[in-house]
């Protein structure tokens, strides 16, 4: 598990190659084989276990009484587990406003950061990602031609956004509100979307990197997530890998964290419990 982030770097190489080599290939040359049809491999985690695991995690009082969660399997799209319901994502938001981006512009596009240097979008937005900078993605959200949501319901119809308003690209407002099922898919969408590639490749690894360094530490390496604090809010959103090797994507949002010393370490605490807990399922 220590080595997911390169093996997911190498997974979203393959994906661009085999991207760049479809449309530079000769199909008309190509003789075309009928695929046969095979039945959809069973889910990588079973959605009993689960629950099994996660339920007695969620109501942890350190988390509050408003937490959502959802888990994906990258490769089917299947939804393992939901809580349903919508809440505040804070800095998750980014996530959105990223995918937004590379969908629109190319991700080698230089853009301008805020000393001034020239760098390309994908460079910039993992930067933010990174360090889940504010006001660098506020910069980044200017050169989209319509809101975020928006441009996603034009360039990725399957996601489903019914349940996301975005009122700040950054994830500063607490009028925000998305559901951990929106979160969740579009990081199984973006693992799987080689114009997307730049935004996995963007997020903190847990334990080395970014806002994720001193979080799951147990687990290092094993998380690549995007971190989400408010006062009052916690979140995240990520990607792991089973010991089969399949991708699970995941959202844990909470939106009415005690507000008292300590509470917003406690519920870091709890969250990074519950994640822990789903790379340790398989």
């Amino acid at each position: 598990m220590a080595a997911f982030k390169r093996v997911a770097t190498a997974a979203l190489c393959a994906l661009m190659l085999v991207a760049c080599s479809a449309t530079n290939s000769n199909t008309a040359s190509t003789p075309q084989v009928k695929a046969s049809v095979e039945p959809p491999p069973p889910p990588a985690i079973s959605p009993d276990a689960l629950s099994k695991i996660v339920d007695p995690l969620l109501v942890n009082i350190d988390l509050g009484q408003s937490v959502g969660m959802a888990v994906v399997d990258v490769a089917t799209g299947q939804l393992l587990y939901d809580t349903g319901g919508t809440f505040v994502p804070a800095s998750t938001a980014k996530l959105f406003t990223g995918a937004a981006l590379l969908l629109t512009f190319d991700s080698k596009i230089p853009v301008t950061t805020k000393d001034g240097k020239s760098v390309d979008l994908g460079t910039e937005l993992g930067r933010v990602l990174a360090e889940s900078d504010n006001e660098g993605a506020k910069a980044l959200a200017k050169l989209l031609p319509k809101p975020a949501t928006d441009m996603l319901i034009f360039e990725l119809p399957e996601l489903d956004l019914s349940e996301t308003v975005l009122v700040d690209p950054a994830g500063l407002s607490r009028k925000n509100k998305t559901s951990p099922r929106a979160l969740a898919s579009l990081l199984a969408l973006a693992w799987n979307n080689p114009r997307l590639a730049a935004l996995v490749a963007g997020l903190p690894v847990s334990g080395e990197s970014g806002t994720m360094k001193k979080r799951a530490v147990n687990e290092p390496g094993s998380l690549l997530a995007k971190t989400g604090t408010l006062s009052g809010v916690n979140a995240l959103a990520g990607i792991f890998q089973t010991s089969a090797g399949r991708a699970i994507s995941f959202a844990i949002l909470a939106d009415a964290v005690p507000i008292e010393p300590g509470g917003t370490d406690k519920a870091r605490k709890a969250i990074d419990q519950i994640a822990t807990a789903l790379v340790n399922a398989n």
